[in-house]
C-alpha cells in the first residue's frame, strides 16, 4: 500500500511538473513560436479564400439574367445604380487582385468598407424588404449556375461578418512573400 501511495504521488508530481511546464510555455508562446515563420502561409491561405468568396460574387451580378432585376431592386432602396456597378465590379476584380497579392492593403480596406455598408444595408433595408419569389428563385439559380452549388442560397449578414475578419488579417498580413505585393515592393 506504501508503494502504491508512492507511486501514486510520483505521478501525482510528474504530472504537476508536467503541466506547469506545458502551462508556462503556452503562456510563453514557446509551445507554438514555430509557427510565427508561416505569417506568409497564412497571409496566402487568408488571401485566397476571401478572394475566391468576393470573385465568385461579382460575376452574377455583371453578367447574368437576373442583373437588372438585382440592380432594380438596390435602386428601390435609394442607391444609385452606379454605385451598384461599382461594387459589382469591386468583388469581381478586388477579389482576383486579393488572390494574386495585388495592392492587398488597399483592396482589403477596400472591402472592409464596402462588407460595412452591406450590413448597414442588410439591417436597416434589405431585412425589412422580402423580394418576390421569383425574383428569389431567380438570384438563387443563377448564384448555383454560376458556383456549381457553392452558394445554396441568399443568407443574412454573418458571412459578411467573418469576411470582415480575414480582410483584416489581409490588411495586417499584406501580401506575404507569395504575392505580386513582394515582387513589385508594395
Amino acid at each position: 500500500m506504501i508503494i502504491a501511495f508512492e507511486q501514486g504521488l510520483v505521478f501525482s508530481s510528474l504530472t504537476h511538473i508536467c503541466m506547469c511546464t506545458l502551462s508556462t510555455r503556452v503562456r510563453s508562446g514557446l509551445l507554438l513560436d514555430f509557427l510565427t515563420a508561416y505569417t506568409d502561409v497564412a497571409s496566402l491561405s487568408v488571401r485566397i479564400a476571401v478572394g475566391l468568396l468576393m470573385s465568385i460574387h461579382g460575376p452574377p451580378k455583371l453578367s447574368s439574367s437576373t442583373r437588372s432585376q438585382i440592380r432594380g431592386m438596390i435602386q428601390q432602396l435609394g442607391i444609385h445604380g452606379v454605385l451598384f456597378d461599382l461594387v459589382t465590379l469591386l468583388k469581381f476584380l478586388g477579389g482576383l487582385f486579393l488572390l494574386l497579392g495585388f495592392l492587398t492593403r488597399i483592396v482589403s480596406i477596400l472591402f472592409i468598407s464596402e462588407i460595412i455598408g452591406t450590413i448597414i444595408l442588410y439591417i436597416t433595408k434589405l431585412g425589412k424588404m422580402v423580394p418576390s419569389p421569383e425574383v428569389l428563385t431567380q438570384m438563387v439559380q443563377a448564384s448555383r449556375k454560376f458556383m456549381r452549388g457553392y452558394m445554396s442560397g441568399v443568407g443574412g449578414w454573418e458571412l459578411d461578418t467573418v469576411i470582415i475578419a480575414c480582410t483584416i488579417v489581409t490588411l495586417i498580413l499584406g501580401g506575404g512573400t507569395f504575392s505580386v505585393d513582394s515582387l513589385i515592393g508594395l
